[in-house]
């Protein structure tokens, strides 16, 4: 999983400072990642990683399903960086954790 660095970047400089088509990107790099990966829990974030592409392609965004989708994968990241083990157990989680302050500053903004 060769982006925790980027991603955790661009969540910490604020969700609202990435275009549509840097998220986009960022999102379709994971997806791939996460294909990769026999987690069960891994199949769920793929979805929801679609899911929150549908929204940011849509005519008008709708912030707060947006927010939901990104606290939703804060939790599911965090929980599969509980249950990994390795290297990577760390980047896990702290991508779980800058994706539940994105959401939380995004609706307070």
């Amino acid at each position: 999983m060769p982006q925790f660095d980027a991603t955790i970047k661009h969540l910490r400089e604020g969700i609202k400072s990435m275009t549509v088509s840097a998220a986009v990107k960022n999102i379709e790099g994971w997806e791939a990642t996460l294909e990769k990966v026999e987690e069960p829990a891994a199949k769920t974030i793929v979805k929801d990683l679609e899911s929150l592409k549908k929204h940011l392609h849509a005519k008008e965004l709708d912030s707060e399903a947006i927010r939901k989708l990104v606290v939703k994968l804060g939790k599911e990241t965090a929980s599969i960086g509980k249950k990994t083990d390795g290297k990577n157990a760390n980047k896990i989680q702290a991508l779980g954790e800058a994706l539940g302050h994105a959401a939380a500053s995004a609706s307070a903004a």
